[in-house]
């Protein structure tokens, strides 16, 4: 899914500002009530969200309907006020926004963790409205271990208020990382760089290029390439291109009743032969190989 921001976009101060006080008004007036937990155990559905980091949904308010992967089948869930629902990475979710709901949604990468609200007033024609934040750099290592604590732990399936707990200690340690200006300074064209990076994560699966990533940032397509080559030692299409095959060779090993075509259409690729092209270049072989040869290893 592909959010847009509103078109009065906030400052990153402000954003952070409002999403910290929403934040800490949820922490002191509201306990975690239930996990849903999403999986990859079955091939995403068309338009699903999907990245291949962990992602949290804390509902503030109102509630939504999202379809998910449990138990090897694909359902519905309808978490309310104090839910939470937790996608690992490479899981997936299709959110349904058309009721009215109020949820913060965080995004744990490697080098920085996006954190965006999202508010629907209900109704199909009423527009999806976001202001997004991020935490830039590596961040502590306490909410790394957290982090990590708490998907161990939902692993393991059981009826332990454990989860339940940790989710909590994983909220106040973003919130502390939020309130707490960065101890060194971090150059705006790498906070902007980092942010095309975990925009690409978050939306591999759509039509992307240069231009639009260049229009959603405010910025000229040319300093987008500036940007990935000087921050990057790259190029933009290669970053993308990266992303979009590290998913595919997720697919072409977990779902085989996927054909080629819509594991391609799945990771952003319109025209399968143009997928396969590009694989091969990236890789020692064609996808057909690679999955043939990851299911005679199984």
């Amino acid at each position: 899914m592909l959010y847009r921001p509103p078109e009065a976009i906030a400052s990153q101060t402000t954003a952070t500002r409002i999403i910290s006080t929403r934040l800490e008004h949820f922490l002191s007036r509201t306990r975690v009530r239930k996990i849903y937990l999403a999986e990859a155990s079955v091939a995403p559905p068309v338009l699903a969200y999907v990245t291949h980091f962990p992602r949290l949904y804390v509902l503030l308010g109102g509630s939504c309907v999202l379809e998910v992967a449990q138990k090897g089948i694909a359902q519905l869930i309808r978490p309310g006020r104090g839910d939470v629902v937790f996608v690992p990475e490479n899981a997936w979710d299709k959110p349904d926004w058309l009721k009215n709901v109020q949820v913060l949604t965080f995004l744990f990468g490697s080098k920085h963790i996006g954190i965006s609200l999202v508010e629907h007033s209900g109704g199909p024609d009423k527009p999806v409205k976001a202001i997004k934040t991020n935490v830039h750099g590596t961040y502590d290592g306490l909410t790394q271990s957290i982090l990590q604590s708490l998907m161990v732990s939902l692993a393991e399936a059981t009826e332990s208020p454990l989860p339940r707990l940790l989710t909590e200690s994983l909220l106040h340690s973003c919130l502390g990382l939020l309130k707490t200006p960065a101890k060194v300074h971090q150059r705006k064209a790498l906070r902007t760089f980092e942010s095309i990076c975990l925009y690409i994560q978050e939306n591999f699966q759509n039509p992307l290029t240069r231009e639009n990533v260049a229009t959603h940032f405010g910025i000229a397509p040319n300093h987008v390439s500036r940007l990935f080559r000087r921050e990057g030692q790259g190029k933009f299409h290669d970053y993308l291109n990266a992303v979009r095959l590290r998913r595919s060779k997720f697919m072409l090993r977990n779902y085989n009743q996927m054909s080629l075509k819509e594991v391609a259409a799945a990771c952003g690729y319109g025209d399968v032969a143009y997928f396969c092209r590009i694989y091969k270049k990236g890789n020692n072989g064609t996808p057909t190989e690679y999955r043939t040869n990851r299911s005679k290893l199984r």
